[in-house]
Order: C-alpha cells, then structure tokens, then sequence
C-alpha cells in the first residue's frame, strides 16, 4: 500500500447538493496517496458514506466549522494536509498539481491560486490578511503538530490559525485549483458576516 502523502479535509453541514458537485470532481482525482476525510457536523447524512472515502458523522451541530476541522486533522494520516468547504470546488488537476508539488519541492506551506464567480486571486507572495484562508494553501503536517481551530471563534477561525501554522519555508503554485463560492450562496457563515448578520467574535 502506497503512503498517504495528502489528506483533505471537509467540515460538512447539509451542503449535500453542493458537495455532490463537489465529489463529481474530487472522486476521480483521488490516488492510494489521497484521503478524503468528510466531517459530518451533526446532520446525519448517509448520503455522504456512498461516497466511498472516510466519513466521520458527530452527534451535534457545533455551529462553527472549527470542531468538524479539529476532528479531521485528528484522523488524517497524510504527510500533508488541505482543506476544502464542503460548498466549493476544485479543478480537475487539484490533487495531480498539489501531489507533484509535494514530490517535487520541500516546503512547509504552500499558496495555491483561487477564484470566484468574479475574480481571480493568483498567489506570489504572503497574502493579505483578507486572503489568508485556508483553502488556498497546502500543508506539511508537522508544522501544524498539535496546534487546532479555535472553537470560539464563529467566524474567521482560519485567520487565527494561520497565524500559528504559516511559519518556514513557503512554496507556491501559480494555477488556480479552487472555486470559492461565498457569493453564491446566503445562507454561508462568510455571506452572513459580510451583510452584518453575524459578528467576528469570541464567546
């Protein structure tokens, strides 16, 4: 059996239209050196299990995308880890390009290019704080070691995790791999903070 070098990890929470897209395109990219770890945050969704990857359901809804995280950097196996939202995408070469990257340069963290409906992001030096995310950018797990979302942040808890992990040795891949889709939808955490439904707070 070959090593995990890449693990993804999906927070999920009823999304399931979406993340049927979603899986329509990351299925067939998978490899014997890919793991894709879907967290299920309370909604009980068996759909997900047909999908043939490693589902873990939690018994409650945690509110936040940072529990279902912690859960699955706590099962993933792989050398390096990524992150995708259940309600976007990812291109067809995803994983190819982010594997060969891996293979074939050492670095720590790696930006990779995104885009909208609206606009390309293409990543060549430490982004601005807006663009910190997490879902632009690969990791080597042992720089993330035991370090995890904060669960009292409702919004923004990649920034703060960022800040942590973001350290060595930078690489990065000048391709946009992922479609973000906040503003397609209005009913994500990232659109209600925008229109000032929620707050960028601590409890």
């Amino acid at each position: 059996m070959n090593k995990i070098l890449l693990s993804i990890i999906t927070p999920y929470f009823n999304t399931l239209e979406l993340t049927k897209v979603l899986a329509d395109n990351l299925l067939p990219q998978l490899t014997e050196e890919v793991e894709w770890i879907i967290v299920d945050d309370g909604s009980n969704e068996i759909e997900l299990d047909k999908f043939g990857v490693k589902v873990i359901h939690l018994k409650e809804n945690s509110g936040n995308a940072s529990i279902p995280r912690n859960v699955g950097l706590d099962n993933a196996v792989g050398d390096f880890i990524a992150f995708i939202d259940s309600d976007d995408l990812v291109y067809s070469n995803y994983v190819e390009t982010i594997l060969n990257k891996i293979k074939e340069e050492d670095f720590d963290y790696c930006y990779y290019g995104w885009e909208t409906k609206d606009h390309k992001y293409i990543i060549e030096e430490e982004p601005l704080e807006w663009n910190r995310c997490i879902w632009n950018c690969v990791y080597k797990k042992g720089i993330i070691g035991d370090i995890r979302f904060d669960k009292k942040y409702n919004i923004g808890e990649d920034w703060e995790f960022n800040k942590k992990v973001r350290k060595g040795k930078r690489a990065n891949i000048l391709e946009i791999l992922y479609y973000y889709r906040w503003n397609e939808r209005d009913d994500n955490l990232s659109s209600l903070y925008r229109e000032g439904k929620i707050k960028y707070t601590r409890e």
